[in-house]
C-alpha cells in the first residue's frame, strides 16, 4: 500500500509540474503580447543583479532556481540571521538546535553539527560570506548587519561552488565601501524579552580612490525559554549577548584595478540549550519475554516526556519555554575573519584573486539530564572548538564583447584545522562532588585536531547560439583529504568530478524558459575506532546527487509581475544516516546485542552510515506583482515529494540503533542479531510537502512628505518531520508563521519601525533526535527537541545622514 502511495503522489506530482510549467509559458507568451500595446506603468517590480553564477547578472537571465533577498527585503521580514530565511525562501528550512544550524533544501537535510569526535559536520546547503565558505555548522549563524543581498541558489552548485553546495548554497553579500562621500547610520532597538540592540554604520572617503566602511553592532536579550530553577532571568535559555565588527577599505588604483580589505570580528556569550536539543518529549522502551533472557516483546511502550530523569528530579517541564534545569549551561563564540580580494580589468581578461583566513573559538555546555535533578551547577556535559582555515581562489574570466562565447575558470585551495575536546564535570578538590568543568581523559585532552584539504579546478562556459539559444556547460574537480583525531582512525580522501549542462531559449521579450542538469556531492569521512570495533565502516563515502530541472523566468506586463516558476527531480545517493546506537562494552563477546543489555554490558554510541538512496521531485514557484506604484504582493510556493529509497536500512548484529522502539510498522524484528531498521518511505527531515508564503505591503505618502508603509507576510507550512524517523513525536504539524511590520519613513533621514515575528506565537519544533539509551537493563529511544523562537516584537529608531 505504501508503495502504490508513492507511486500516486509522485505521478500527481509530475503532472501538476507539467501542466503548471505548460500553463505559464503559455500566459507569460499571452501576456507579454497583451501588454505591447499598453502604456508603461512608471513603477515597476525592480531589476536585480546577482552574482549566482560568480559574475554580475540579471536575476532573470539565470538558468537556476534563485531567491534573491534586497536590504529592504531583510529589514521588511526580520532577517537577522540565517533562521530567517525559511518564511520567505520557498524550498528552504532552517533547522537549528544549540548554537548550530542544520539547513535542508529540496529533499536534503543538515544532521550532524559542529566539531567532535571524528568529524567536521558540514552542511548540505554551502554557506558563504562575501564568496568566503563558512566551514561548519557552528558558524553558520553569524549576524546579517549592513547587508546589500542575500542569494539563495536551490539545486547543487558544484560546478562553481565546489565542495558542500550539495542541495544549494547560501550567499550573503555585504555592502561595500562608496567613493566619494561620508555616509552612515545609526540604529537603536528595543523590544521583549528587555531587547535592547545598536548598529551604526560609518562610510568615510580616504581620498579620491579610496574608501572605509564600519559596522559595528550589539544585540542582547533575556533568554526565551524561562528556566524555573532560579528566579529571575540569569539561568534562562536562548539568551543573546552578540557583538559584531566589521571594516571593509576599497582602494581603487586605477580604473582596471581594485583591492578590498575586510576584516571582522564577533563574539557571543549566551546560555546554551543543548547541542542536540534541549528537552526530552518523549521515550519508547521494550519489554523482554522474560527477565535476563534477552528476548523481548515487539511492541514498544511509549512514554510521554521525560523517561530517565534522576530520581531526585522534582518538577516536569510545563512546556516547550519553561523548563527546570539545575546545571550550569552556556553557549560562548569568538570569531574573527580578514579577506583580501584583488580585481583587475585587462583587456582580454578579468581576474579576481580572494584569499581569506578566519578564526573561531568556542565553547558549549549544557544540563545533559534535562531536568532539576542529578549534579547541581557545574552537572552536564559540552564541547570546546578552536578552528582555523585558510582558502584563496584565483577567478580568470571573459571580457564582455560581441563574441557568442562566455567563460569563466578558476582554481581554488582550502584548508582547515579543527581542535575539539569533550567538557565533562570533575571533582578537582576529592570532596565526592563535582565542583570544575575540565577535559575528560576520553575528550581529546592531547589537542589532537581535524585537518581537511581541498584543491579544485573549475571551469564554465556560455555559448549564445543565436539571438534566443543558449548553451552553458560547467565542469568542476574536487579532491579532498581528512585526517581525524588519533592513530587509531583512518585518514580519509576521496575525489569528486562535477558538471552542469544547461540550455536557454527566449520564447518572447523578457521570457525564458530553460533545462538543465548537475551533480553535487557532500564529503564523507570516518567512524570512531571504538564504533568501528563494533561493526560500524571505518569510512563513509561521499554523499552523491545528479539534478534535473525546467524553469520559466518572466517580467510581464510592463514589468508589473515577475513570475519564476521551476520545477526539479533529484536522486541522492549514499545518503547518510545519523545513527545512535546501542552496543556491546566487550567486542570479543558471543552475546547478541540485547543479552549484553540485559546482562549490563552495553554502551550507547553515535556514528555513521551510507543507507541508500533518496529521490525528491517538486515545484517552486515565486510571483511579484505591483498592482500600483504602491502596493506589492508577493507569493511563493514550495511543492516536494521526498522519500526514502526502499532499499535503505541501518544496523547490524553488533550495533542497532532503534532497538528501544520495539518492531515499529515491521521495520524491524528486534529478535533477528541480523535484521537492520528499513527508512523505506519514510521522509527526510524537515522536508514538507508544500510551503505558501503571503505578503503584502503598501507605501502611503503622507501630506508632510513622510511615507507609512504597512507590511505583513504569511508563511503556510505544511506538517513534516523534524528527524528521518517519522514517528509521532518527531512530527511538526501544519502552521502559519506571521511577520507583521510598519515603517514610518518621517523624513529622508529618520525611520521608525514597529515590528512583530511569529506573531500567532506558534510553538513549532526546529529538531528532533532518536537518540538510544539504556534504562534499568532494557533498551530505550529517548527524543530530544528543539523548538522556534515564541512571539517577538519591538519599535526600531534609525538615523541616516549623507
Amino acid at each position: 500500500m505504501k508503495r502504490d502511495q508513492r507511486t500516486y503522489h509522485t505521478t500527481y506530482l509530475s503532472r501538476a509540474i507539467q501542466s503548471a510549467l505548460l500553463i505559464g509559458v503559455s500566459f507569460c507568451t499571452n501576456a507579454q503580447q497583451e501588454t505591447s500595446d499598453n502604456e508603461a506603468i512608471s513603477t515597476g517590480v525592480e531589476r536585480i543583479e546577482v552574482t549566482a553564477n560568480r559574475q554580475s547578472q540579471d536575476l532573470q537571465e539565470v538558468s537556476s532556481s534563485v531567491s534573491a533577498l534586497s536590504a529592504n527585503d531583510i529589514l521588511r521580514n526580520g532577517i537577522e540571521s540565517i533562521n530567517g530565511l525559511e518564511n520567505v525562501v520557498p524550498g528552504l528550512r532552517i533547522g537549528s538546535s544549540g548554537g548550530e544550524v542544520r539547513p535542508a533544501m529540496r529533499g536534503a537535510r543538515t544532521n550532524e553539527v559542529g566539531v567532535a569526535g571524528t568529524g567536521i559536520a558540514e552542511q548540505v546547503v554551502g554557506i558563504f560570506q562575501d564568496g568566503i565558505y563558512v566551514p561548519t555548522t557552528t558558524g553558520g549563524l553569524g549576524a546579517y548587519v549592513d547587508v546589500e543581498r542575500i542569494e539563495v541558489l536551490r539545486g547543487p552548485q558544484g560546478t562553481l561552488y565546489g565542495r558542500n553546495t550539495f542541495a544549494g548554497s547560501i550567499n550573503v553579500i555585504s555592502k561595500q565601501p562608496e567613493l566619494g562621500y561620508t555616509s552612515g547610520s545609526a540604529k537603536l532597538t528595543h523590544g521583549s524579552y528587555d531587547r535592547s540592540t545598536y548598529e551604526a554604520i560609518l562610510n568615510l572617503p580616504l581620498g579620491d580612490k579610496a574608501a572605509t566602511r564600519f559596522v559595528m553592532s550589539h544585540d542582547r536579550h533575556d533568554g526565551m525559554i524561562e528556566n524555573h530553577f532560579l528566579p529571575g532571568s540569569s539561568d534562562d535559555l536562548r539568551e543573546k549577548n552578540q557583538f559584531y565588527l566589521r571594516n571593509t577599505t576599497k582602494y581603487e588604483f586605477s580604473e582596471d584595478f581594485t583591492a578590498l580589505l575586510r576584516v571582522d570580528y564577533s563574539k557571543k556569550d549566551a546560555n546554551s540549550e543543548a547541542i542536540w536539543g534541549y528537552q526530552q518529549i518523549a521515550g519508547y522502551q521494550i519489554s523482554e519475554t522474560e527477565p535476563g533472557s534477552g528476548i523481548y516483546n515487539p511492541n514498544a511502550t511509549v512514554t510521554p516526556g521525560h523517561i530517565y530523569q534522576p530520581a531526585d528530579a522534582e518538577r516536569d517541564d510545563e512546556g516547550p519555554y519553561d523548563v527546570y534545569r539545575n546545571a550550569v549551561s552556556f553557549d560562548n563564540q569568538e570569531a574573527w575573519s580578514a579577506t583580501l580580494t584583488l580585481d583587475w580589468a585587462l583587456e582580454w581578461v578579468n581576474a579576481k584573486w580572494t584569499t581569506n583566513y578566519s578564526e573561531l573559538s568556542g565553547e558549549q555546555f549544557y544540563d545533559n539530564d534535562y531536568s532539576d535533578g542529578g549534579v547541581d551547577f557545574v552537572g552536564g556535559f559540552g564541547r570546546q572548538d578552536d578552528q582555523k582555515a585558510f582558502s584563496t581562489e584565483l577567478q580568470l574570466s571573459s571580457v564582455e564583447s560581441e563574441s557568442p562565447f562566455s567563460w569563466i575558470a578558476g582554481v581554488y585551495l582550502f584548508s582547515q584545522e579543527a581542535d575539539w575536546e569533550w567538557l565533562w564535570p570533575e571533582d578537582t578538590t576529592g570532596n565526592g562532588e563535582p565542583d570544575s568543568i575540565t577535559v575528560p581523559s576520553w575528550g581529546n585532552p592531547n589537542h589532537d585536531p581535524h585537518e581537511v584539504d581541498s584543491i579544485a579546478i573549475f571551469g564554465q562556459a556560455r555559448y549564445q547560439i543565436n539571438d534566443s539559444n543558449r548553451l552553458l556547460v560547467g565542469l568542476r574537480y574536487n579532491e579532498d583529504e581528512k585526517t581525524f583525531t588519533g592513530d587509531s582512525i583512518p585518514d580519509w580522501d576521496d575525489s569528486a568530478v562535477l558538471w552542469k549542462l544547461a540550455y536557454e531559449l527566449d520564447v518572447a521579450k523578457d521570457v525564458m524558459v530553460y533545462a538543465s542538469a548537475a551533480t553535487g556531492y557532500r564529503t564523507g569521512g570516518a567512524n570512531d575506532a571504538r564504533v568501528v570495533n563494533r561493526g560500524a565502516n571505518a569510512l563513509y563515502d561521499n554523499e552523491e546527487v545528479i539534478s534535473y530541472e525546467i524553469g520559466l523566468k518572466s517580467f510581464l506586463f510592463d514589468n508589473t509581475v515577475r513570475f519564476n516558476v521551476s520545477a526539479f527531480a533529484n536522486q541522492y545517493d549514499d545518503v547518510k544516516a545519523q545513527l545512535f546506537a546501542v552496543s556491546c562494552n566487550d567486542t570479543t563477546s558471543d552475546l547478541t546485542v540485547g543479552q549484553c543489555v540485559a546482562t549490563g554490558v552495553s554502551t550507547t554510541f553515535e556514528y555513521y552510515e551510507n543507507g541508500g538512496q533518496v529521490d525528491t521531485y517538486g515545484l517552486e514557484a515565486d510571483l511579484e506583482w505591483r498592482p500600483l506604484s504602491e502596493l506589492t504582493l508577493n507569493a511563493t510556493l514550495s511543492l516536494l515529494d521526498a522519500e526514502f529509497a526502499d532499499d535503505f536500512a541501518v544496523g547490524n548484529s553488533q550495533l542497532q540503533p532503534l532497538l528501544g522502539l520495539g518492531n515499529i510498522d515491521g521495520r524491524q524484528d528486534i529478535n533477528d542479531p541480523n535484521s537492520q531498521f528499513s527508512f523505506a518511505g519514510y521522509s527526510p527531515a524537515m522536508s514538507p510537502d508544500y510551503t505558501l508564503g503571503l505578503s503584502a505591503r503598501y507605501e502611503y505618502a503622507l501630506s508632510n512628505g513622510g511615507y507609512v508603509t504597512p507590511y505583513l507576510h504569511v508563511n503556510f507550512v505544511d506538517d513534516h518531520y523534524a528527524f528521518d524517523i517519522n514517528i509521532p513525536e518527531t512530527k511538526v504539524d501544519a502552521h502559519a508563521m506571521v511577520t507583521a511590520r510598519v515603517s514610518w519613513e518621517v523624513n529622508e533621514n529618520l525611520n521608525i519601525d514597529f515590528f512583530a515575528n511569529n506573531l500567532t506565537d506558534e510553538e513549532v519544533l526546529t529538531r528532533a533526535v532518536v537518540q538510544s539509551q539504556v534504562l534499568n537493563s532494557l533498551p530505550i529511544n529517548s527524543i530530544q527537541a528543539n523548538w522556534n523562537n515564541p512571539r517577538t516584537y519591538g519599535v526600531s529608531l534609525q538615523y541616516k545622514f549623507e
